[in-house]
C-alpha cells in the first residue's frame, strides 16, 4: 500500500473536526439548515431533495478524498480576521434541535392528556 493510500485511509486528510463520524453528522445537519433558510429565502426548490446525508457522504467521501488524493487538503484561513467558532455554531445548532423535539414530544404529550 502507498504512502498516500495509508495516509487517506487514516483519515489524516480531513481537519481534525471531521475524522469523527458524529462530529460530520452535526455539522452537515447544520449545513442542511442553512440550505433550508436558503431555500424559504430564495424561493424554489434548490437541492430540495439533497439531504444531509447524503451531502456528508458526498463531501467527505469522495469530494475531500478525491482532492486530498491529489494533495489539496482543508485547512483554517491565516486571515487574522475575527471568524465565526465553528464548535459554537454547530453546538447552538444542535440545542435549537433539541429544544424544537422537546417541544414537539412536549405537545404531543400535553394532546393526549385528558385534563
Amino acid at each position: 500500500m502507498s504512502k498516500v493510500q495509508e495516509w487517506l485511509e487514516s483519515g489524516e486528510y480531513l481537519p481534525p473536526f471531521l475524522r469523527d463520524f458524529h462530529d460530520q453528522k452535526d455539522l452537515f445537519k447544520y449545513l442542511d439548515e442553512v440550505r433550508e433558510r436558503s431555500v424559504k429565502k430564495n424561493g424554489g426548490a434548490y437541492m430540495a431533495s439533497l439531504t444531509f446525508s447524503d451531502a456528508q457522504i458526498y463531501t467527505i467521501d469522495i469530494f475531500l478524498w478525491v482532492m486530498a488524493r491529489h494533495g489539496y487538503t482543508l485547512q483554517c484561513s491565516r486571515k487574522r480576521l475575527c471568524f465565526s467558532d465553528l464548535d459554537d455554531t454547530i453546538a447552538r445548532s444542535n440545542k435549537s434541535r433539541a429544544d424544537t423535539s422537546v417541544a414537539l414530544i412536549q405537545s404531543l404529550l400535553s394532546k393526549g392528556d385528558p385534563a
